[in-house]
């Protein structure tokens, strides 16, 4: 696979589609020792099944860009848990990032600039009691999902929680950023704005934002930082080892 400077790839895998049980033994051969430590100690089968499919689709995706093994990558993580390579250091310049949820695993893979991925379902139940949300949102944000019917409430909530999520995340500091600290703006249901509180030592200008939505039930956004960059997005379906399929991004 190519993957030039300006590009980003986002590989899908659904979980609850890859059962066959010679091919999960071949993922299982790809974990290290810490990784399979890691899996166990997972109480529920599902919750071991999405770990081991999201390690053998990230080992996979970074191989096809390398003359690496997937089992040969060593990976780590900063000060704040964002995970990153520690070997090998000269397969090249990458930089990736995962995010899953029930049903779907994601990550994308770009070159030098940071990137943050964030997934969710937006089918699932969540409290919408804005007295609740301050501490997770910006008072500009919490006002605007306020104004809304609410039947448009939590598809709100779902684009900026993963907008929110892909921009802690591509920084690789997570919570240690405040979220009241940044705000996304929209305009109807485009997003035209986003700003930075001065604390935060961050140039707004710098960062690209894209929001998708998956198969109707999943929002998904992706960050990166660059400066003065046009960027193009690819996607492809995945069964890690089996098959890797282009498919469209359905943007919002």
């Amino acid at each position: 696979m190519e993957l030039p400077g300006n590009h980003i790839h986002l590989y899908f895998s659904y979980p609850e589609k890859i059962s066959d049980p010679e091919l999960l033994k071949r993922y299982a051969t790809l974990l290290t020792d810490e990784e399979r430590t890691q899996m166990s100690r997972f109480v529920y089968t599902r919750h071991r099944h999405q770990f081991l499919v999201t390690r053998a689709l990230v080992r996979t995706c970074l191989s096809s860009y390398f003359q690496v093994e997937p089992t040969d990558w060593h990976f780590g993580k900063n000060a704040y848990g964002k995970p990153e390579i520690n070997f090998p250091e000269n397969a090249g310049p990458v930089q990736f990032n995962i995010s899953h949820c029930e049903g779907l695993i994601m990550c994308g893979i770009t070159r030098r600039h940071d990137i943050g991925v964030d997934v969710e379902d937006a089918k699932r139940s969540t409290s919408t009691s804005f007295e609740s949300l301050s501490s997770y949102f910006s008072a500009t944000e919490t006002a605007d999902m306020a104004r809304l019917p609410v039947d448009q409430q939590q598809l709100r909530f779902f684009d900026y929680w993963t907008l929110k999520e892909s921009y802690i995340k591509a920084r690789g500091m997570g919570l240690a950023i405040p979220l009241d600290k940044f705000s996304f703006r929209f305009e109807a249901d485009s997003l035209n704005a986003f700003e930075t509180h001065p604390d935060l030592d961050d140039d707004a200008a710098s960062w690209h934002f894209w929001r998708i939505s998956r198969g109707g039930r999943y929002r998904i956004a992706v960050a990166v930082n660059s400066a003065n960059q046009t960027f193009k997005l690819s996607a492809f379906n995945t069964v890690p080892l089996i098959n890797c399929e282009p498919t469209q991004l359905d943007f919002l």
